[in-house]
């Protein structure tokens, strides 16, 4: 039996793990079916909160979580658009930005982790079409502008099929020639022994088209269909057999069932956007709202602080502008609103409380309830609090599995993936408070279940779709996982797992020791 000496990392972007299992049960991915039956899959692996493009893709490709990057051994991108608030004045963060804050990702992570690419040492690795590129010997598009430029055009000429269709070629077919002929790209005349591979052609299209549609589905396929190509031409050069191949998403989707405005939400609060060059006065930002809002506010400065936004306390937010406003109950008026997550003036990156409150629409009754949290790294545990049965935020209590884990003891994030991976806000208690330790978190953070969709970024309203992936149901939080490819993969189905299980695994195959920051495990 061969051993394993290579391994390939595909993400292919926005891709909800029912649709894509379906599709492979309907003989339509055959490729996929192939790897798939020939090693191991999940088909319920939870992807990180919140379900966001660059944190979770983060998360896949250093198998840690978020947290206070300055002091923990974690990545530091909470999220696609952020406020940084150590500067004076504050800074607005968009990886998805015309001006490219796309490369700031490899700055943001911190050095608290490592990329796989890092992690497999000083040998040959690829990223094609990442643009994490932290740790990588070879990267395409060879400049940094090149590659945001490719993205922007990409989005500017997403209705082409055939543009589409190129661009998921070209990722492929770069690879295979570091592969054929690696001393054009290497110091060393060997092919790449770790490669990230990104399909972000899904994503476009499912924002713009939706999941239902033809052409996204049919770039689906067409992504099926040039692996089975990566797959022929490996086994043709020899490399198959000794080379294990990971598909997986970052996170799944969703359509709202409308798009809403929050325009008179802000005018009757007195609530202004900051901007950092027109408009310094602005007394909140909002950094995105899909399904999920992410909000700033400003808290008081101190005299001798250099701080210009330090984050408000609970009491200011209860008590908030020139209206006074108690934020804590009147962003529930917000149109769909069902969740709201904040955290305590106390907390520290060892220590602290998450306060969580969800409305019921239909009643407009609120119910209350605390994720307490301990330690960090691998010893770091939550405990999930509730008054009583009708105060149960994530509805775990009516779950077997679940249920057992509200006993007011703190348990550890594998103990919460076996009681709620089945369920919507799967791996919740533990991941919430993850993200609120990074200081690029925000302050409060809005959420409904998929009905409205505001499109906001940054305070600006930048599209009309009714299709995302942010909320905490399992049409997003569920991404598919097949690794397949050599002989010497196991072949079985694994119940549940995480995202930042995937680095450990293929580290695993290679015989290489995971980085001390992450904190997934094998699968094998």
């Amino acid at each position: 039996m061969n051993k394993i000496n290579r391994i390939i990392l595909c993400i292919i972007d926005d891709v909800r793990s029912k649709h894509f299992f379906n599709f492979i049960d309907k003989g339509l991915l055959p490729n996929f079916k192939k790897l798939m039956e020939n090693g191991l899959y999940s088909k319920n692996c939870i992807t990180d909160f919140p379900s966001i493009t660059y944190p979770t893709q983060i998360s896949i490709n250093t198998g840690t979580y978020t947290g206070d990057y300055r002091k923990e051994l974690c990545h530091g991108i909470p999220l696609a658009k952020w406020m940084g608030r150590d500067t004076k004045p504050p800074f607005l963060r968009d990886y998805a930005s015309k001006d490219m804050q796309i490369y700031k990702l490899n700055e943001d992570v911190g050095n608290n982790c490592q990329t796989i690419l890092e992690m497999v040492g000083d040998e040959n690795n690829a990223s094609i079409s990442q643009f994490l590129i932290k740790g990588a010997k070879y990267f395409f598009p060879e400049r940094k502008t090149k590659l945001a430029m490719l993205y922007l055009l990409l989005m500017l000429l997403r209705n082409r099929k055939r543009i589409m269709i190129r661009a998921n070629s070209v990722i492929v077919q770069k690879l295979l020639e570091t592969f054929k002929s690696p001393k054009k790209f290497f110091d060393v005349n060997e092919p790449p022994i770790a490669s990230l591979l990104c399909f972000i052609s899904s994503d476009l299209l499912m924002h713009v088209y939706g999941f239902d549609s033809k052409i996204y589905k049919l770039n689906l396929l067409h992504i099926d269909k040039v692996i089975g190509y990566l797959i022929e031409k490996l086994d043709e050069m020899g490399y198959l057999n000794d080379t294990a191949i990971a598909i997986t998403s970052d996170h799944g989707n969703y359509k709202a069932k409308k798009v809403g405005d929050l325009t008179d939400f802000f005018i009757a609060n007195k609530l202004t956007h900051y901007h950092p060059h027109k408009n310094r006065k602005g007394n909140m930002d909002l950094a995105e709202y899909g399904g999920v809002g992410f909000f700033n506010f400003k808290g008081k400065v101190k005299s001798d602080s250099y701080k210009f936004w330090l984050q408000p306390t609970i009491k200011e937010l209860e008590n908030y502008g020139k209206k006074r406003v108690n934020l804590l109950k009147e962003l529930f008026n917000i149109k769909g609103t069902q969740l709201m997550y904040y955290r305590d003036d106390e907390n520290t990156n060892k220590n602290g409380k998450i306060y969580l409150k969800r409305k019921y629409i239909d009643t407009n009754k609120i119910i209350t309830g605390i994720i307490e949290y301990r330690g960090t790294g691998h010893n770091f545990k939550t405990k999930y609090i509730i008054e009583n049965d009708e105060n149960d935020v994530f509805n775990y209590l009516t779950d077997p599995k679940a249920s057992k884990l509200i006993d007011g003891k703190f348990h550890s994030i594998n103990e919460w993936l076996i009681a709620t991976s089945h369920l919507d806000f799967p791996l919740y208690p533990d991941l919430i408070p993850r993200h609120f330790k990074n200081p690029r978190s925000c302050d409060i953070i809005l959420s409904n279940e998929g009905t409205i969709i505001y499109n906001i970024e940054h305070g600006k309203k930048k599209r009309r779709t009714r299709y995302f992936h942010d909320i905490g149901l399992r049409k997003s939080s569920v991404v598919p996982l097949i690794i397949g490819g050599s002989l010497e993969i196991p072949h079985k189905e694994v119940q549940f797992c995480k995202i930042v299980d995937i680095v450990p695994t293929l580290l695993k195959f290679l015989g290489k020791t995971p980085h001390k920051s992450v904190i997934g495990e094998s699968l094998v």
